[in-house]
């Protein structure tokens, strides 16, 4: 499946100043990495170490919120994912 994945604008300068991309994958978690095998320093800004999502980060698929098991959530041919970040502190 190719999904669109847009990401905000603050990550362009790990992506050659893009910020949409495609990507091949029948989950989030496939696409994104994907993704990674292009822009390896773009997804450790959407990934951590393990793989999982960084809490800092939520994904929308088609405009909803895939959270929460974001990674796991299958994808159509043709879905649009964006990436947010969510404002942290206290």
């Amino acid at each position: 499946m190719t999904v669109s994945i847009e990401v905000p604008s603050i990550f362009s300068g790990y992506a050659g100043d893009r910020t949409s991309f495609e990507a091949e994958g029948r989950t989030v978690g496939e696409s994104l990495k994907d993704l990674e095998k292009r822009y390896p320093d773009l997804v450790k800004l959407i990934l951590a170490k393990d793989g999982s999502l960084l809490n800092s980060i939520d994904i929308f698929i088609n405009g909803e919120s895939a959270h929460p098991g974001a990674l796991s959530r299958p994808v159509k041919d043709g879905d649009k994912l964006k990436v947010i970040m969510i404002i942290q502190g206290g």
